[in-house]
């Protein structure tokens, strides 16, 4: 029995880190084609589109496929998964609504101020936010149905064809930010036919074995509640981010400003949140089943989870310290010349990003106890810093300071998180 298990997590563990292993590959390799095409300046218009797009994932869809895949479990162990997925599409249907309308009077708003130019890239960013949305909450059904080696394959599919046919668009229209970011969509466009088709047979699978009865958990509340809290997390994470980018427009005096930072960005955050989340993808499934609703428990999942916390923290530092060392001939092939006068800030974006997203491990183990809100007063205190501090740092200190101000925030991230672990460990009674 024990090597049975044994033998299914690493199976499960391959299967993600394959998955991830292309997503992190494949999206280093399209940023160093894209930016050989693409100017700084362009390339951070890009950046800002895609930032714009991301408001309707980070703030609406990325809480609610949260709230989905955790109750998700509960809703199959009850034999409920037909009345839970109807109370998922009502969800979606009325967030799709909600969103579009807003999408609809910033569209209205652009054609009546007369900035016509900009109507393109704004409704390609508005449908890849929507696009990227569906692709992540179908790819979060998946996981929670621990399908890894699908999850795994339509995650390197979203980030190749994203930059495949980005790349073919440019070599088609010629070189610019709202061709790259069309390309882009229609590659996520194509992932997410693929998804669906790959969607139904996982769930008739479950669906086919329920007898048809009345159901009586109010499941729309249940997500509602534990996704409520995460919008204003998410809200406040893309005011930070999207401040970190408009800071360098406003108080810089050069274009290409945006595109070197969104190359730091790329190069120094996105790898080590891809190794955060390729494990938390692989934790978040055995935290929830684990913890369950029994509070003895769900102690023993806190005490492994913080000391997978601890030594996930070392093993990054080391990983960090090894692209420190070889930092010269890594950002040689990495980089295109055009972008290689910033590579000296991507280590300190990188120690950022290791601060910042080992706390997800945290968040991931509060999340077990359904108690989302206790969250949100910690974030709403780090993004409301990381905004100010951005803005300090840009206006003072331009693209250096805006990268310290990262570093600072994410510093002051994890010693509050570390607290927060602690804290609420001993909280934790046995009932």
């Amino acid at each position: 029995m024990i090597i049975y298990k044994i033998h299914n997590s690493i199976k499960e563990l391959s299967s993600i880190s394959i998955g991830y292993l292309f997503t992190a590959l494949g999206g280093l390799l399209g940023v160093r084609i894209l930016t050989a095409y693409l100017t700084p300046s362009q390339y951070g218009e890009l950046s800002l589109g895609i930032t714009m797009g991301g408001f309707i994932y980070s703030v609406f869809f990325g809480p609610l496929t949260n709230g989905i895949t955790r109750f998700f479990p509960v809703a199959k162990d009850k034999k409920e998964l037909s009345f839970y997925l109807f109370n998922v599409l009502n969800i979606i249907i009325k967030g799709f609504s909600f969103i579009g309308l807003i999408s609809l009077s910033i569209i209205i708003f652009i054609v009546f101020s007369g900035n016509v130019n900009s109507i393109f890239i704004v409704l390609a960013s508005i449908s890849f936010g929507f696009i990227y949305s569906f692709n992540n909450i179908i790819n979060g059904l998946q996981n929670a149905s621990r399908k890894r080696i699908l999850v795994s394959m339509h995650q390197g599919l979203m980030t190749f064809l994203r930059f495949f046919v980005a790349v073919i668009f440019i070599n088609i229209f010629g070189p610019s930010s709202t061709v790259a970011i069309s390309g882009q969509l229609i590659g996520l466009l194509f992932t997410l036919i693929v998804q669906l088709y790959f969607l139904a047979p996982t769930l008739r699978g479950y669906l086919i074995n329920e007898r048809y009865k009345i159901s009586k958990i109010d499941w729309q509340s249940k997500i509602s509640s534990f996704t409520l809290p995460l919008i204003s997390i998410g809200l406040l994470n893309w005011l930070r981010i999207a401040v970190e980018k408009w800071g360098l427009v406003f108080f810089t005096n050069y274009d290409e400003a945006v595109g070197f930072y969104s190359i730091i960005y790329q190069f120094g955050y996105i790898p080590i949140s891809l190794l955060v989340n390729l494990l938390a993808t692989y934790l978040r499934p055995i935290y929830f089943d684990k913890a369950g609703d029994n509070q003895k428990r769900l102690k023993s999942t806190y005490f492994l989870g913080l000391k997978i916390f601890v030594i996930i923290f070392l093993f990054l530092l080391f990983l960090l310290f090894i692209v420190f060392t070889y930092r010269e001939k890594i950002f040689q092939i990495i980089l295109d010349e055009k972008y290689k006068s910033v590579s000296y800030l991507i280590v300190p974006m990188m120690m950022s990003a290791l601060l910042n997203e080992s706390t997800s491990f945290v968040t991931l183990l509060i999340q077990t106890k359904k108690e989302t809100k206790a969250l949100l007063l910690p974030n709403s205190y780090i993004y409301a810093s990381g905004i100010v501090f951005a803005i300090f740092g840009a206006y003072f200190y331009g693209l250096y300071g805006v990268v310290m101000a990262s570093l600072l925030n994410s510093s002051i991230k994890f010693i509050l998180f570390s607290y927060l672990s602690i804290n609420h460990y001993k909280k934790i009674e046995y009932r």
